[in-house]
């Protein structure tokens, strides 16, 4: 479900955002365009459950991806809802 697909993300209570794209080329590497086009590159871990990020020139992050109520969601280190996933695409249609 992850390695080399596009997940697109809807981030809720925020009407104007563009949502969010994260490509998984490999086990190990991970790449996210967030709504302002920033682009940000990180080296996963993965776990028993969910994974690490380590962001070049940013932080370290803790997600996880569950089912929930029908719907794929990531939950973020704090355990609360990060994002919903709207579609996920093989390949990588983002170019990064």
């Amino acid at each position: 479900m992850m390695i080399g697909s596009t997940h697109y993300l809807h981030i809720g209570g925020c009407k104007d955002c563009k949502g969010v794209a994260v490509y998984y080329p490999s086990d190990r590497e991970v790449h996210m365009r967030i709504q302002d086009a920033k682009i940000l590159k990180g080296q996963m871990d993965l776990k028993d459950v969910g994974y690490n990020v380590r962001w070049c020139h940013g932080p370290r992050n803790y997600y996880n991806i569950a089912e929930h109520m029908g719907a794929f969601i990531y939950i973020g280190a704090n355990g609360k809802p990060a994002g919903t996933i709207t579609k996920i695409i093989s390949g990588n249609p983002e170019s990064f």
